[in-house]
């Protein structure tokens, strides 16, 4: 399939947490190496637009892309390169207050350093973005360990994958529920709401053909609170998209883990019908050799033989 930019901006608004998630797109991108000047384009535009809470996610991705392309070339080394100053700059601009994501970040530039996936100078210009007074960044540790799952090999995400515990069955059902029955899509008053809001509020070449003041002034009542009224809407929208995201990744963990019962299962089945047809084997067979055995129940039954005296002794007259 030719690479196509809306079914990449697509999958990267469907991007999630999980390992397979990443996995999975970044071997799609590294697919369209070909197209690698144009994905990272896309990657950078969507990094800029994503919520603050999604942005390290991007990291990640690109990370996993770029580690995992270079078996088959420079391509995404060379074009990413292009983008990742200003990436950088604006994901630690936006993780100014969260320690945790600024740290996950060293240890992503870190781990480029240790590999020479890219060199000290360029590695340097990157760190040059993190935000002032918060120590020494991670990438001065040296080699880094198997702590963070989504900086680790394939091989090694895909072992502790493998491992880890599926989702409670009842937490994904409650969360499921919870999720519908709150959805900001199916909120009737915000629909109505919105209905009520005056056309003029989404035409600015409108706006500019109005001369009477005391409209005008109603109007900016009316913008002002079409405003308010849209920017909690967003961010119910962030909110559930969050969640959405969150459920999403727990219901693929529960079909990975359900997937790998159903092998486990059908391991066992197998392996137990190969017993059952053994003990049937061995059934058939004691069946058989006690059928060939004479019958020592019936020689029981017969008369005694009789004793020698009387067979070969006189008869007293």
């Amino acid at each position: 399939m030719a690479f196509n930019t809306g079914s990449f901006v697509g999958k990267l608004i469907e991007l999630n947490t999980s390992q397979q998630s990443i996995q999975t797109l970044s071997g799609w991108a590294i697919h369209h190496r070909r197209n690698a000047q144009q994905i990272v384009d896309v990657w950078f535009q969507q990094l800029t637009k994503s919520p603050k809470e999604r942005k390290l996610l991007f990291m990640f991705l690109s990370n996993d892309i770029i580690q995992n392309s270079k078996r088959k070339g420079n391509e995404f080394t060379q074009e990413f390169s292009r983008v990742l100053p200003d990436a950088l700059s604006h994901t630690y601009k936006s993780a100014v207050d969260d320690i945790k994501t600024i740290k996950q970040i060293d240890r992503i530039l870190a781990i480029w350093k240790e590999r020479e996936i890219f060199g000290k100078d360029f590695i340097d210009k990157l760190q040059s973005h993190r935000p002032k007074g918060l120590g020494k960044a991670d990438s001065d540790l040296g080699i880094l360990g198997d702590t963070d799952n989504m900086l680790k090999s394939p091989s090694k995400r895909m072992r502790s994958s493998s491992n880890s515990e599926a989702p409670d069955p009842d937490t994904v059902i409650r969360s499921l529920i919870k999720l519908e029955r709150g959805s900001v899509l199916q909120d009737r008053t915000m629909k109505e709401k919105f209905s009520t809001i005056p056309n003029e509020v989404w035409n600015v070449q409108a706006v500019e053909k109005i001369t009477d003041r005391k409209r005008l002034e109603t109007l900016l009542g009316s913008v002002d609170s079409s405003y308010d009224l849209l920017s909690q809407y967003r961010i119910r929208l962030q909110t559930e998209f969050t969640e959405r995201n969150k459920v999403s990744a727990m219901l693929k963990e529960f079909v990975m883990h359900q997937k790998e019962q159903l092998r486990n299962v059908e391991m066992r089945l197998t392996e137990y019908q190969g017993k059952l047809q053994k003990v049937q084997a061995v059934r058939s067979q004691l069946q058989s050799h006690l059928n060939s055995l004479p019958d020592l129940s019936a020689s029981a039954a017969l008369e005694p033989l009789p004793e020698p005296g009387s067979l070969f002794g006189g008869t007293d007259e």
